[in-house]
């Protein structure tokens, strides 16, 4: 038992040696290294910034949101009205019918269809546009608060920062969202929300 217990002793030393002997082996390997080998990682400081809350709560976000809604509220009205219209048309088309001739009926039915679907192209359309034009105004915030992060995070000396919506854990310290907030509404607080026309 005593002999089973020295050796299973021996054994972990042996291991423990050898692993010594690689790790060393390692450090010399990497010490002889020529020039052209990958230099030491040195730590750096890390920041967050909850880019969300910044799209969501910056002023140029809220204004881009304003144009966007009033636009939207004008579409909507007139494709209420034309809406309204086709509806009329196709009332009177239901009681044209006793009266009409088979095939202008018939021909009037088909341009009832057309403008129908003109109109959904037109609804969809417009849908598109307000989306576009949203996207638009929107990158020019982002790409703002982007080079505004860049600044502050050179100022302060940070190598690294994250979305905060990625961290399970951290210190508020590290959070630049109100600085960087702060930068966005002062240097952009507005932008021109660009409306192309809708294509039908």
């Amino acid at each position: 038992m005593i002999l089973k217990s020295l050796g299973s002793v021996s054994e972990r030393a042996s291991r423990a040696l050898a692993g010594f002997v690689l790790a060393v082996s390692l450090t010399t390997v990497v010490a002889v290294s020529p020039a052209g080998a990958l230099e030491k990682i040195e730590p750096v400081s890390v920041a967050v910034v909850d880019v969300q809350l910044i799209m969501r709560q910056s002023d140029a976000a809220k204004n881009i949101r304003g144009q966007v809604e009033t636009r939207r509220k004008t579409y909507e009205k007139d494709f209420q009205q034309r809406e309204a219209a086709v509806r009329e048309a196709e009332k009177a088309l239901a009681q044209q019918q006793a009266i009409l001739a088979n095939e202008v009926f018939q021909a009037r039915v088909r341009e009832h269809q057309q403008n129908i679907a003109s109109l959904q192209r037109d609804g969809q359309g417009m849908k598109r546009q307000l989306d576009q034009a949203y996207a638009r105004a929107n990158g020019k915030v982002r790409q703002t608060m982007i080079e505004i992060v860049a600044e502050v995070a050179g100022e302060i000396g940070v190598g690294l920062v994250l979305f905060k919506n990625q961290i399970f854990l951290g210190d508020r310290k590290i959070d630049i969202t109100d600085e960087i907030m702060k930068r966005l509404n002062t240097k952009l607080p507005k932008v021109e929300v660009t409306f192309a026309e809708t294509q039908n």
